[in-house]
C-alpha cells in the first residue's frame, strides 16, 4: 500500500475535521455505578427541575463522558435523556435545530460554526488533556527537533493540530517546511506507526494509550506546555437555552460539576469509575486503561485558566486561517451560569 500523501500547508489549515468513531453507547443506563451517592443539588438545579427534560449529547466511546453521568445526579423531577454521537458538528448543528439542549466537543468545532452563524455558547468545561505525540518506542527522536524533515501523522483541523501547531512553534520550527504533515483518521494512527508510514503521530485518547502499551509507541514530550495548556472539551448549550432557559443551563452546569467530581474528585482520576467506564463499558484492555488514565480528566468550571486557553486557541486558529477572525469571547464564553463563589 503506498504511504499516505504530503499535506499542503493550505491543506493543513482547511481540512475538515471529524470526531473520532467508535462502538455506539447506550444512555446513562449502561451499568455505570450507580451506588456512589450523588452530590445534593445545588438551588438553581432543584428549582429548574420539576417536570422537565433535557437533552444532552456527547462522543460515542470516548474519555471526554461526563454527559453519560448526568442522570445519576439530576435533582428529583429533572429527566436527562442521553445520546452519543461521532461529530462535534452533528451536535452543534443539532443545537441549533433545538433537537439538543447541550452537548459535549471542542472550540475547533465551535468556534468555526459560530463564525458561520451558529449560536451556542459554552457555559462549562468537560474534559482536559487526552492528546498524545507518540514516536516509534524504538526511535532515536529525544526532542521535538529531531523530527525535523520527518513524517507526522494528524488530523485537523481539531484541538490536537492547534496543540501540535503551538508545539512546532514553540520549538522554532515551521509545520510548512520543516516537516511533513501527513492527513490520517485518529484510529488508524497507531498503525500508519507501527507499520513506518510516518515517525510520528499526534493523536486523541485512546489511541496514543494504545500504541504506548502494545509497545509500538512512546510519548515524545508533553503536549500541555504551550499556551493552550490542557484545554480540550467544553459543554455547549443551544440558542434557545442560552435566551430563554437560564435556569436549565444553570442546572446542566450542577450536573456537570457533579459528573466531573464522580469521573474525577479534586482533580484525581479514580480509578475504579474511569475503569468501568473504559474497560467494563468501552471494552479497551486493562493496560491500555492503565496507560490512558494518565492522560485524561473531567473538569467544569469555566474559570479564568480554561478561558485564557480557549482565547489562544481562538487566536492561533486566526494565525492559521481556520478563522478569519477571533471569536466573540464574551458572547461564546458564558460564565454567568456558573455558581457564585459565595
Amino acid at each position: 500500500m503506498n504511504p499516505p500523501l504530503a499535506l499542503s500547508r493550505r491543506r493543513f489549515l482547511t481540512g475538515v475535521a471529524v470526531a473520532g468513531a467508535g462502538v455506539a453507547l447506550g444512555a446513562c443506563a449502561r451499568g455505570t455505578d450507580t451506588t456512589a451517592t450523588p452530590a445534593v443539588p445545588a438551588a438553581a438545579a432543584a428549582a429548574a427541575a420539576d417536570g422537565r427534560t433535557i437533552r444532552v449529547a456527547t462522543f460515542t466511546n470516548s474519555h471526554a463522558a461526563s454527559p453519560l453521568y448526568w442522570a445519576q445526579f439530576a435533582p428529583d423531577g429533572l429527566t436527562v435523556e442521553t445520546t452519543t454521537l461521532t461529530s462535534g458538528t452533528d451536535m452543534n448543528q443539532a443545537l441549533e435545530r433545538d433537537e439538543l439542549d447541550f452537548a459535549l466537543f471542542g472550540i475547533v468545532n465551535g468556534f468555526v460554526e459560530a463564525e458561520q452563524g451558529l449560536g451556542s455558547g459554552i457555559i462549562a468545561m468537560a474534559a482536559r488533556k487526552g492528546a498524545g505525540l507518540i514516536v516509534g518506542a524504538d526511535a532515536a527522536f529525544e526532542t521535538l527537533t529531531d523530527l525535523r524533515g520527518e513524517r507526522i501523522a494528524f488530523k485537523g483541523p481539531s484541538m490536537q493540530s492547534l496543540v501540535l501547531n503551538a508545539l512546532l512553534d514553540e520549538a522554532g520550527m515551521d509545520p510548512a517546511t520543516d516537516v511533513e504533515l501527513v492527513p490520517v483518521e485518529y484510529n488508524d494512527m497507531p498503525g500508519a506507526l507501527s507499520r513506518g508510514d510516518v515517525a510520528a503521530f499526534m493523536g486523541t485518547e485512546p489511541n496514543p494509550s494504545t500504541s504506548v502499551a502494545t509497545g509500538d509507541g512512546r510519548r515524545l514530550v508533553d503536549p500541555y506546555t504551550t499556551r493552550i495548556g490542557e484545554l480540550n472539551s467544553c459543554i455547549w448549550a443551544s440558542p434557545r437555552m442560552l435566551a430563554e432557559e437560564p435556569d436549565l443551563c444553570r442546572a446542566a452546569v450542577e450536573l456537570q460539576r457533579s459528573a466531573a467530581e464522580h469521573l474525577s474528585p479534586g482533580g484525581e482520576n479514580d480509578e475504579e469509575v474511569w475503569r468501568d467506564l473504559i474497560v467494563d463499558q468501552y471494552g479497551l484492555a486493562e493496560d491500555v486503561f492503565r496507560e490512558l488514565l494518565t492522560n485524561v480528566g473531567a473538569v467544569w468550571e469555566l474559570d479564568e485558566r480554561w478561558i485564557d486557553q480557549a482565547k489562544a486557541g481562538g487566536a492561533d486558529m486566526v494565525d492559521l486561517g481556520i478563522l478569519q477572525s477571533e471569536p466573540d469571547y464574551d458572547d461564546l464564553l458564558r460564565t454567568e451560569f456558573q455558581p457564585s463563589s459565595g
